[in-house]
């Protein structure tokens, strides 16, 4: 199973052209699409008509989609053969979080983490990934892949000094130790061995600026799998032993279609 995640800055409705041409770079055939920024196709609008019948072409109406906006929210489009189920009875106050049962088998949590929601009494950004966690505890444990934009990363940790209910401050590096503690470990940083906050690989590039990049999309999983994944590199061939991949696709082939790069995980 071919899982992606990917913020695609928007007009999707207009890159998922680009993303299921088999001729281009930016080809991705995968099982499961996490995307963020991206448009309702239940939006009767005419200029979403072509978007919709692709989705239907792909996915059928195996999906979900989450946002306040018909123009900007957050989508899971399975193959038909995949099944998806909404995990039930989380506390739904949260936007842009997407709890999935896939395959009776594992679930799968999508996550696009944003500004404030001062209406919701939301916090902003890994605030609200704290909030979410401290508010549906019982959903993390070792079933659980994360994937998504947290638009996190422990380089920021000095601007979020709201404390959670056990007076730490709710930061990237007390999320990640939080969802540590639960058997969850963020895949490029258990493979690549680096530090969060001194990652040498990025995931986003602010205004498409080369010289300005972040490292804000995540995957995480338990122990279990991820030592049977390895870490894809361009300058060395795949170990057809290790059944799990894990790639970080390369920015040349995506900044002109968005300012994140996707992330895919192959999972056996």
């Amino acid at each position: 199973m071919k899982i992606v995640s990917w913020n695609c800055n928007g007009s999707f409705r207009e890159s998922i052209k680009s993303i299921l041409d088999e001729d281009a770079k930016t080809y991705l055939d995968a099982d499961i699409y996490v995307i963020a920024e991206c448009e309702n196709p239940q939006e009767p609008l005419p200029k979403y008509k072509e978007y919709k019948k692709i989705v239907e072409d792909l996915v059928g109406d195996n999906y979900f989609w989450i946002g306040d906006y018909h123009y900007k929210g957050l989508g899971i489009f399975a193959k038909e053969n995949i099944k998806l189920e909404k995990i039930e009875g989380l506390d739904e106050r949260f936007k842009n979080f997407i709890p999935l049962r896939v395959n009776d088998s594992f679930n799968l949590l999508a996550v696009w983490a944003m500004a404030a929601d001062k209406e919701k009494g939301l916090n902003p950004y890994v605030q609200m990934i704290h909030d979410y966690f401290d508010a549906n505890e019982k959903l993390f444990d070792e079933n659980l892949i994360i994937c998504g934009d947290f638009n996190s990363n422990a380089v920021f940790n000095p601007k979020h000094k709201a404390k959670d209910k056990n007076g730490k401050a709710k930061n990237h590096t007390n999320l990640d130790i939080k969802l540590n503690n639960k058997g969850l470990f963020s895949l490029y940083h258990t493979l690549s061995g680096e530090e969060n906050g001194k990652e040498s690989k990025f995931t986003f590039y602010q205004a498409k600026h080369l010289n300005v990049p972040f490292h804000l999309d995540y995957f995480y999983a338990n122990e279990e799998i991820i030592k049977k994944t390895e870490l894809i590199n361009f300058w060395r061939k795949p170990n057809e032993d290790i059944p799990n991949k894990f790639e970080i696709l390369d920015v040349g082939d995506w900044i002109s279609l968005s300012d994140h790069l996707p992330l895919v995980f192959e999972i056996d």
